[in-house]
């Protein structure tokens, strides 16, 4: 069987503290890289906790680096941030932060999404 890179959705939507579902979503993004995916990570709800830079997360720092030295694309959604009022200059830098068109079309774009 023929191997096929296929576009792929990182879906975080569970909070950073108190589980290791978020840290999860990294992993496995990272790990689609290995695999010559190209995975897209993208924070929804209350996922967007997970992109606050004044956080003590060190694993997901750790994740959030070795993701962005793959050029990965990381995003997040400008509503859910706004609903939480968070500001752009409060999460990491380098994060996408995207209009609602746009994360409907990551969906469309993207042919698996996993959820986390």
């Amino acid at each position: 069987m023929e191997f096929i890179e296929k576009p792929i959705l990182v879906l975080v939507t569970s909070r950073p503290f108190g589980k290791i579902i978020a840290a999860e979503g990294w992993r496995a993004a990272v790990g689609m890289f290995g695999m010559d995916h190209t995975p897209q990570l993208l924070f929804l709800g209350n996922g967007v906790y997970g992109l606050m830079k004044d956080q003590d997360i060190m694993h997901i720092r750790m994740f959030k680096s070795t993701f962005e030295s793959f050029d990965g694309r990381i995003c997040a959604s400008k509503k859910s941030l706004e609903e939480r009022n968070i500001s752009a200059d409060e999460i990491f830098e380098n994060v996408e932060v995207l209009e609602e068109e746009e994360v409907a079309k990551a969906f469309v774009e993207n042919e698996i999404v996993l959820t986390f």
